[in-house]
């Protein structure tokens, strides 16, 4: 009795730490780093021992496949800890769905989900589960608008380049494209595919799409 109640002592105490940055919403959170941080000492002020910090740098909130925080999930099932600490809702889900099951999740694995900005998050009461929901939903809602807005931009941006001759890839820098080329081989009846085929020859890499809209934008 008296090992199985310091086995679960020790496992007790553990506390890990989720944070997450992403490009598009670091106003809702501290880089990642302070995060983390600031997590170590609420861990450390409330008693806890830090087993691990889970840490998503670059993902939205709303993407599934995020490592640690699929590892996160894993581990709680494991028993590894009892408590995570985050900086808030946002950082952990920008999905409604995913937040729910999520925190179904952890509360079926007896791990608790305290928010530095919020305070803990408990669903069990009829305010708590009207509240956290609420902000799943308003966080998914902001995720979906900003997604396309920047979508919008994008779109704008690679219309641009086309009728200045260049292709543009999201988050890198406009290719300046063969306009003179292109045209020359299609004069010769060669179709959009058949075009990106030669000007691979010449390592230059450019999708048929984009030779077709070349094409109508200089037309």
């Amino acid at each position: 009795k008296r090992i199985k109640s310091s086995f679960f002592f020790y496992f007790k105490m553990k506390g890990s730490i989720y944070a997450r940055e992403s490009e598009n919403d670091t106003n809702k959170a501290p880089p990642i780093e302070l995060q983390v941080k600031r997590g170590l000492k609420w861990l450390q002020e409330n008693g806890y021992e830090l087993f691990k910090a889970y840490q998503d740098n670059g993902f939205s909130g709303g993407d599934w496949r995020r490592a640690d925080f699929n590892q996160l999930i894993k581990d709680a099932k494991r028993h590894q800890f009892v408590i995570v600490w985050t900086w808030n809702q946002d950082r952990l889900a920008r999905d409604t769905e995913q937040f729910l099951k999520f925190y179904r999740e952890l509360k079926e694995s007896y791990v608790k989900v305290y928010s530095d900005t919020e305070g803990w998050i408990d669903m069990e009461t009829a305010g708590g589960r009207i509240k956290h929901t609420a902000l799943a939903m308003a966080s998914e809602a902001f995720r979906l608008i900003t997604s396309e807005k920047v979508k919008k931009v994008y779109q704008q941006k690679r219309k641009e380049a086309l009728n200045k001759g260049l292709q543009h890839f999201w988050g890198r820098k406009p290719i300046k494209l063969p306009l003179e080329q292109i045209k020359a081989l299609k004069q010769t009846g060669l179709g959009y595919r058949a075009i990106a085929k030669e000007l691979s020859k010449e390592n230059i890499k450019v999708s048929y799409m984009t030779i077709r809209n070349v094409l109508k934008n200089t037309h």
